[in-house]
């Protein structure tokens, strides 16, 4: 039984580097492939590869699989891994203000849309708007008499 303890340096660091430090660590302390740590956990191989290099940040979950793989402290890896959530929630924050919060919010891509819609709207808008004002001035015509084409 392999009982991997946490590196406990690097206190001026980033969370979320410790944390690719602490999976690369437990990585190598284990002897396992990326491969067969994907086994283990159910999750890919490739994602195991940018959570353990710092690519991309990983979900808690796979912290809490990879520390039961691993033999590992499961309670400190996943206090490192709620600094780094807390870490990264922060950073968001500012970015975030003020906004309702929703799904998205933040994206880009659902800034796209939503900007696409509202031009949408726009001009259906403006299509409403000049087809009523054609309606309006060809019934003020009609009723003169004098719409082209049409008989008094």
């Amino acid at each position: 039984m392999m009982d991997h303890v946490l590196l406990s340096g690097g206190a001026s660091k980033d969370p979320a580097d410790r944390l690719s430090e602490e999976l690369r660590s437990l990585k190598s302390a284990s002897g396992l492939t990326y491969a067969r740590i994907s086994e283990h956990t159910h999750y890919a191989k490739s994602s195991w590869e940018r959570w353990v290099n710092g690519k991309q940040f990983p979900p808690r979950d796979a912290v809490e699989r990879i520390a039961a793989v691993c033999q590992a402290d499961e309670r400190r890896l996943l206090e490192l891994w709620t600094r780094a959530e807390a870490c990264r929630t922060a950073a968001a924050a500012p970015v975030t203000a003020g906004h309702s919060g929703a799904p998205g919010d933040g994206d880009a891509a659902s800034q796209d849309r939503r900007q696409m819609a509202l031009w949408s709207l726009t001009v259906l808008a403006l299509a409403l708007t000049a087809g009523l004002a054609r309606s309006v001035a060809q019934g003020r015509e009609l009723r003169r008499g004098t719409l082209p084409g049409g008989g008094a």
